[in-house]
């Protein structure tokens, strides 16, 4: 698997390997299995997370609080700033 990562890292920094013949001269040198090779010489990313097991979705929530009602603390908070403003 780090063999994998390696090239992987290699293609993402070398701009000189960005063209279709020398990503397949850098991949076939590589010496990945014939599976991971073809994956990344046609750069087919679904097979590739299949090949290598990982969740490429990232997700983020926020939840906004139930209460928003500002409470003390936040307006002892505002009186401070103000203060610290009008200083």
């Amino acid at each position: 698997m780090s063999k994998i990562m390696q090239v992987l890292e290699q293609l993402g920094q070398d701009a000189n390997l960005q063209t279709p013949e020398n990503i397949e001269s850098h991949v076939t040198s590589a010496e990945l299995d014939n599976e991971l090779t073809e994956v990344l010489i046609n750069k087919d990313v679904t097979s590739l997370e299949r090949s290598l097991d990982i969740c490429p979705d990232i997700v983020c929530i926020v939840v906004a609080p139930d209460n928003d009602e500002p409470s003390e603390d936040d307006s002892e908070e505002k009186e401070e700033i103000k203060a610290i403003i009008n200083f």
